[in-house]
């Protein structure tokens, strides 16, 4: 009855805003009897005090992959300086293929230009740049390459779209060379020609977000409102985070206030809350209702009776919750916890699914027995992580494009019994 309640209460909770509205939410779902009320209480304040707790482990998660990537990207520029000293002091070393290293050249001469706002120079490197990295790979019956950001991006489409094909990726990052290939068309106000540029970096990546993103920015200024419409739909098919689908929901609510609508604007600007909380959004939402105070009275089923009424997609694609729970199960057998509880999270956030949340709380429960089991070796080491103020200048799209390889994050196995954690 309580686990019942709870799934109601969640369900309705999505979709409200205000402190008023939140009380009435809990309100609606008591039953008089002072018992059951106090057990339903003590439920929710628990599940409640358990959410921030997670919300604090992905925090403090976060930061060590921050600390990671910074090690990983110092490495790199050290080897680099190092394997330029080497070369020039000795010959003895092995030189990169003499194609390689001509494209590398040509994408050096691209970013000069693009660094020099040259941009007619900067075209012609790059129109020279992409015949030869499409020639380096070839897609048959067997092979399918592509491009990805990373490591998950991969796993999505391969378990998604790849059907048989095995999947590889591309030497370069060639979605990446065909966004810049558009953005440097659409400044010398070509649009036609900077769409298709654009079609080609999803052939290459087909869950490219920038690329799509790009195409909704071309639809806009044109003011294809229909097709600007659609391919929001299509991103949020594509969409894996409950950050990227709420996003897809302020594309909805921007375009529905410039077309004066604004009890949908309103409506998909609250859809978006729902699924990740930001700042700006809940200003807007005050915005609107300060507007039109009628607005606070929306119901969740308004709100999604508004939904359907534009042809807007509610939440997640299946297809995409399916790839990733099968994925964290993978990460599960392999002992790969923290990259599971990771995909876990986002899964709960936007499909508000119970069982995933006690799949998780399980987790953390085997990890806190494997932490205790380890507790006498790791006591001389300092276990706190602060988040970087100043972290180091991120990697241009040069580096992106030059290296399109992703490195999987080595993490500590943990001991799991499969019998106790079964995500299927």
């Amino acid at each position: 009855m309580i686990k019942s309640r709870y799934r109601d209460y969640i369900y309705e909770r999505v979709l409200v805003v205000s402190m008023e509205e939140k009380i009435q939410v809990i309100k609606k779902n008591l039953t008089g009897d002072y018992d059951k009320d106090i057990e339903f209480l003590n439920s929710l304040y628990n599940q409640e005090s358990q959410a921030i707790e997670d919300a604090k482990a992905t925090i403090n998660a976060i930061n060590i992959v921050i600390e990671e990537v910074n090690n990983q990207e110092k490495n790199k520029i050290k080897e680099n300086e190092r394997i330029k000293e080497d070369k020039v002091e000795s010959n003895d070393l092995k030189q990169e293929p003499k194609e390689q290293q001509e494209i590398d050249n040509m994408i050096d001469e691209l970013f000069e230009h693009m660094e020099q706002e040259s941009d007619d120079e900067a075209l012609k490197s790059i129109e020279n740049i992409i015949p030869k990295i499409e020639a380096l790979t070839k897609s048959d019956e067997n092979i399918l390459y592509c491009s990805f950001k990373s490591e998950l991006e991969k796993m999505l489409f391969t378990k998604i779209f790849a059907g048989e094909k095995e999947v590889r990726k591309t030497p370069y990052s060639n979605d990446t060379i065909y966004i810049i290939y558009a953005d440097l068309l659409l400044k010398k106000k070509r649009k036609a020609a900077a769409m298709e540029a654009l079609d080609r970096a999803i052939y290459w990546n087909f869950l490219s977000r920038e690329a799509r993103e790009r195409k909704l920015d071309i639809y806009f200024s044109k003011k294809e409102i229909v097709k600007y419409l659609e391919n929001v739909k299509l991103l949020q098919m594509i969409s894996y985070t409950p950050q990227d689908i709420a996003d897809c929901y302020n594309k909805y609510g921007y375009m529905f206030n410039e077309l004066k609508d604004i009890k949908s604007a309103y409506a998909m600007y609250r859809l978006s809350y729902s699924y990740y909380i930001n700042d700006s959004v809940a200003n807007l939402i005050d915005a609107f209702e300060k507007l039109d105070p009628t607005l606070k009275d929306m119901s969740a089923d308004d709100i999604l009776n508004l939904a359907q009424d534009n042809d807007v997609l509610i939440g997640v694609n299946n297809k995409i919750v399916k790839a990733e729970r099968e994925i964290a199960s993978d990460l599960i057998s392999d002992g790969l916890i923290d990259q599971a509880k990771i995909l876990l999270e986002n899964d709960y956030a936007m499909t508000n699914d119970e069982e995933i949340a006690n799949i998780y709380n399980k987790l953390v429960e085997l990890q806190k027995g494997e932490n205790n089991a380890n507790s006498e070796v790791e006591k001389d080491g300092d276990k706190s992580i602060q988040k970087k103020k100043g972290t180091e200048k991120a990697s241009t799209k040069k580096s992106a494009v030059k290296n399109n390889t992703t490195k999987k994050k080595v993490t500590k196995k943990a001991a799991v019994n499969k019998e106790k954690v079964n995500i299927n």
